[in-house]
């Protein structure tokens, strides 16, 4: 899951894979926040990876909040790389599909390779 923004005037909603089903960082992002001058609510959904952040757009804007976010490796642009714990179990997880395919696969022949070879003797 990548990062999503929504901005409009005094309202801010992003998509974090970070947040989402993790307790202890959807709580640290809805203190992060909190603290921030201008901003007035904030809701955090731990299961969607949502936030959304209501401020009164002269103390803290969208933009500046954003920043804060980015500081703290809440949120990326698509540009950079993605290295959630969600990207890198999903990519060893593929990797490991390989190898053990990979090994039945060769298993699979060796044995009709060595039939094959003893039927031909």
């Amino acid at each position: 899951m990548s990062c999503y923004c929504h901005i409009t005037p005094g309202r801010l909603r992003i998509k974090t894979p970070i947040i989402r089903q993790n307790a202890g960082e959807s709580e640290r992002v809805r203190e992060l926040l909190r603290a921030l001058p201008g901003v007035q609510t904030v809701s955090v959904n731990g299961v969607t990876g949502s936030v959304t952040v209501h401020h009164d757009g002269s103390a803290a804007d969208s933009e500046s909040i954003l920043s804060v976010l980015k500081e703290n490796g809440y949120y990326r642009t698509s540009q950079e790389p993605d290295h959630s714990m969600e990207s890198i179990t999903s990519r060893i997880g593929a990797t490991l599909g390989r190898v053990l395919l990979g090994a039945v696969v060769e298993k699979a022949f060796e044995g009709s390779l060595l039939s094959f070879l003893a039927f031909l003797v």
